[in-house]
């Protein structure tokens, strides 16, 4: 029974201390601008994270002698990131708090045809591939993250490989680690 307790104790302290190890924040929550856009990311290992995100993407058309259209449409991202550089920024005493480093993932999106505000119709847009990214959080939880990438886009007019840009500002609702 001595054994059994011991043993039980031990795992509870390696799990409880693996937990604890994470570079990566167990849980995190962003605000971004310009366009509104929430954000929820979970530590999932060491170095990765899943993450969904809503946001909101602007789009306007217009061309000489036709009606200027516009549209405000909600897009769904799922994304998985690895981290790769956190043990580097850690020995050299940078800053990783908020998944402050450098990433690589996939992303999948899923862009709403039918716009929140606007006139401008068009079918849902489906895509995924990889993506490289940097993300960088400062002590009062505000961060900017740059990201970009190919991905494999299908709508209903056709499918294809399209180029996936993306920059966002924001604040981080945390507790400070």
């Amino acid at each position: 029974m001595k054994k059994c307790a011991f043993l039980f104790s031990v795992l509870c302290f390696s799990i409880l201390n693996a937990q604890t190890d994470k570079n990566v924040e167990e849980h995190q929550v962003q605000i971004g601008l310009p366009m509104p856009a929430i954000l929820y990311e979970k530590g999932i290992s060491n170095n990765s994270t899943l993450s969904l995100e809503a946001v909101t993407g602007f789009e306007l058309r217009g061309c000489t002698g036709c009606e200027t259209q516009y549209g405000i449409r909600a897009i769904l991202r799922g994304q998985y990131r690895y981290y790769y550089n956190l043990e580097r920024r850690i020995r050299k005493g940078k800053n990783i708090t908020g998944n402050t480093g450098n990433y690589v993932g996939g992303l999948m999106l899923v862009q709403f045809g039918n716009p929140i505000i606007g006139n401008i119709q068009r079918p849902d847009i489906f895509g995924a591939g990889p993506v490289y990214g940097i993300q960088r959080t400062y002590r009062r939880g505000f961060f900017y993250r740059l990201e970009g990438g190919a991905a494999y886009l299908e709508d209903g007019f056709g499918s294809g490989v399209g180029l996936v840009l993306a920059a966002r500002i924001g604040w981080v609702l945390r507790k400070r680690r």
